[in-house]
């Protein structure tokens, strides 16, 4: 059996907010320069265009999955792909992403297996993410979940600690 894990929705408007306060920000000192040279309605049209664009491009991104089943793990972060086989997991420990730390399970080697640009190639592995399941976002409370489930069928040892 497979189950396939999304973020949930909170997770998912969490980051939305905190990316859309990032483009805001970013804005802010364009938006002053228009003011200075043209009018404060050029540069409010500027940020509200600005803002909603990038929204919606970043709306329009791929969401990030973990797929489980009987052969392992696989995960989709959008520019790249890791999968690994139950043997190949580590241990379930704390890990530091980009957007801070969280829980992950570690593999106990790459588990690499597509990336959208040799350059994300190149920066998931220098950075060792692709030793990196991050499952804060998919199952908050995982151990009582399908998540939970699969590692206690699979490998009952990570959960002994």
């Amino acid at each position: 059996m497979s189950v396939v894990l999304t973020p949930s929705t909170r997770s998912q408007r969490d980051r939305l907010l905190r990316l859309g306060v990032m483009i805001l920000v970013a804005s802010i000192p364009i938006a002053a320069i228009l003011f200075a040279l043209v009018n404060w309605q050029v540069a409010l049209g500027f940020v509200v265009i600005w803002t909603v664009g990038l929204m919606f491009g970043v709306g329009q991104q791929r969401t990030i999955s973990l797929k489980v089943d009987g052969n392992g793990l696989q995960y989709e972060a959008g520019t790249f792909v890791l999968r690994t086989t139950w043997a190949d997991l580590d241990r379930i420990g704390e890990a530091t992403l980009p957007s801070g730390k969280t829980l992950a399970i570690v593999l106990k080697r790459g588990g690499l297996r597509w990336a959208h640009t040799a350059q994300t190639r190149a920066q998931v592995q220098q950075r060792g993410w692709d030793r990196i399941i991050p499952i804060d976002d998919f199952a908050p409370k995982w151990p009582a979940g399908r998540l939970g489930d699969a590692i206690r069928e699979h490998r009952p040892d990570l959960l002994e600690a």
